[in-house]
């Protein structure tokens, strides 16, 4: 066809020749504008999914930004100040108090709430999500759904919920525990699975009789076969501001990642294993609750 064509156009003169490769020009970009599909996809530049590429904005494709939280748990030996180790379940540990006596860390489980990142302003920034929870009265209250719950075995980081900010931050805050008015709700029918507040199912968060524990510790004062271990759990929620080790700058279209770490050390710092009873036990490790906590890093991905 294209001998023909050839053939056929050696036949014209100049001036018609010329009119003839500009009708054939514009038959073929007709073709090409009349296969082209416009790509649809997501314009917002503040989701993570941003395509620069798409001409039409899609209806409902855009993801946005997550603040998660992971929390790395530790222990350090008082013989090596300088060194720590992942913490593990029924291992032994020295004693900060005396260093020949050892104890065990059975469970350890705790929630942590209301995560705010600060800007070097003072400005406070939270998640954008919420959850209805009812309470015991029979009402209902709308919270911000910023909760997680952590464990060593519990690896992987808690998605907080949306955030959607810009700026140079230089520290966070947040709760250790639950606010009361989220322990005087009945959250375990209500929320979805996998919110950090579903915890029928889980013995180390949820006691029938009293609801949800905040924070529930478990160890072993001293080495032998059978002591019986110490069960401590801790309500009353407890504030706690961490620096960052330099001001960090947040971009729009990015997840925000939190990692700190716990030193599960400082929490039975002066603890007396052998002569202290359990009252004065609960006591200092209620004090020092807060103590091990700091931030590791804070990265955009």
């Amino acid at each position: 066809m294209w001998n023909v064509l050839s053939l056929g156009i050696q036949n014209f003169d100049p001036p018609k020749l010329h009119i003839v490769r500009l009708f054939i020009f514009f038959f073929i970009i007709l073709l090409l504008v009349g296969c082209y599909e416009p790509k649809s996809g997501c314009l917002d530049l503040d989701a993570t999914n941003y395509d620069a590429s798409a001409d039409d904005q899609c209806p409902t494709c855009c993801k946005y930004p997550k603040l998660s939280l992971q929390v790395q748990h530790y222990v350090t030996p008082p013989s090596m100040p300088d060194t720590s180790y992942s913490m593990k379940y029924a291992t032994k540990y020295q004693s900060t108090f005396d260093t020949n006596d050892f104890f065990f860390i059975d469970r350890g489980r705790f929630f942590i709430s209301d995560v705010k990142l600060v800007r070097t302003t003072g400005e406070e920034v939270g998640v954008m999500d919420s959850v209805w929870l009812p309470t015991k009265t029979a009402d209902s209250i709308f919270l911000e759904n910023n909760f997680s719950k952590h464990d060593r075995d519990i690896f992987q980081a808690a998605t907080l919920g949306t955030v959607r900010t810009v700026g140079m931050f230089s520290r966070v805050k947040f709760t250790l525990g639950l606010p009361q008015i989220v322990l005087d709700t009945v959250p375990i029918d209500s929320v979805k699975t996998g919110n950090a507040l579903a915890v029928k199912n889980d013995t180390l968060s949820y006691d029938s009789l009293t609801g949800i524990i905040p924070n529930h510790l478990i160890f072993r004062p001293d080495t032998l076969d059978d002591t019986v271990p110490i069960d401590f759990r801790f309500y009353v929620p407890k504030q706690l501001s961490l620096d960052f080790a330099q001001p960090v700058s947040v971009e729009r279209g990015f997840n925000i990642k939190l990692v700190i770490r716990l030193d599960y050390t400082a929490l039975f710092r002066d603890v007396d294993f052998k002569h202290d009873t359990p009252d004065m036990m609960r006591t200092k490790i209620d004090s020092q609750l807060t103590n091990g906590f700091s931030v590791v890093s804070i990265k955009l991905e």
